[in-house]
């Protein structure tokens, strides 16, 4: 029984955790450790002085040392990237919802706080053990409790709602608590962090069906910018999109 679990574990941990997709920007598809390479290439030539030519004049040497240092932020930052993720479905037909979780890649980190609200409250007169996972064996609690996305557009053709979810106690949104005067809990306000971002999307079963005939073409298509040495890709917007068609099924925005 064990080793099924730990299976199950492992096979869950692979559908959010997707092999590192390809990312694209313009008219570019590299890979991370592409962005990666070019990226430490260019800093190895910004850094390195030859020495100067005997022949060459001191002007000469100046503008060719301007030429190796050209600078590498356009390396180092790269603008409106995208990253395509293909999507497995998971529906539950009785209670007529998917069960979906933003996917995670495995030499980048990709930052959803763009789309998600920070809404832990500064102070709480206790802490609600009843809906959020709390861990306080000392002063200072760090509780974690559903993501709450900012803006969603729905494709109303196929799904009639959206509720996000914590699919596991140590899941989902994070930060921490300390305890203040009279017995209240302050918030540290410079934690927020985003274990994982799950949420469930109701549609019936015939509209159900009709998405699953379409799963082959069904990708997250994040949009975003990716910041090579941080090793970060942040968030812009999230769809869910048949890319054959161009049809998107759900939308996460800014506000």
């Amino acid at each position: 029984m064990r080793t099924l679990l730990l299976a199950l574990g492992l096979l869950l941990c692979m559908t959010a955790r997707a092999a590192d997709p390809r990312i694209h920007s313009g008219e570019q598809s590299l890979t991370f450790a592409d962005y990666l390479e070019l990226y430490e290439r260019c800093k190895a030539r910004e850094e390195f002085t030859p020495p100067r030519g005997e022949y060459e004049t001191r002007e000469e040497y100046r503008l060719r040392l301007e030429r190796l240092r050209v600078g590498c932020d356009r390396h180092r930052l790269i603008e409106r990237a995208q990253l395509q993720v293909p999507v497995f479905l998971d529906y539950q037909a009785d209670q007529q919802r998917f069960v979906f979780e933003l996917p995670q890649a495995e030499a980048f980190r990709i930052h959803y706080q763009p789309l998600i609200w920070d809404d832990f409250p500064a102070f709480l007169g206790k802490l609600p053990r009843d809906k959020w996972h709390v861990d306080d064996p000392t002063a200072k609690a760090s509780v974690y409790k559903e993501c709450q996305p900012r803006r969603v557009v729905l494709n109303e053709d196929f799904f009639t709602g959206l509720e996000p979810f914590r699919a596991d106690s140590w899941r989902g949104c994070m930060t921490y608590y300390e305890r203040g005067e009279e017995f209240a809990w302050r918030r540290d306000e410079n934690t927020f962090y985003i274990e994982d971002v799950t949420f469930h999307v109701q549609a019936s079963v015939d509209r159900a069906r009709m998405l699953k005939e379409q799963e082959a073409q069904l990708y997250f298509v994040i949009d975003g910018r990716l910041k090579v040495p941080e090793r970060e890709f942040v968030a812009q917007r999230v769809r869910l999109r048949n890319t054959a068609t161009g049809t998107d099924f759900l939308q996460l925005l800014p506000e």
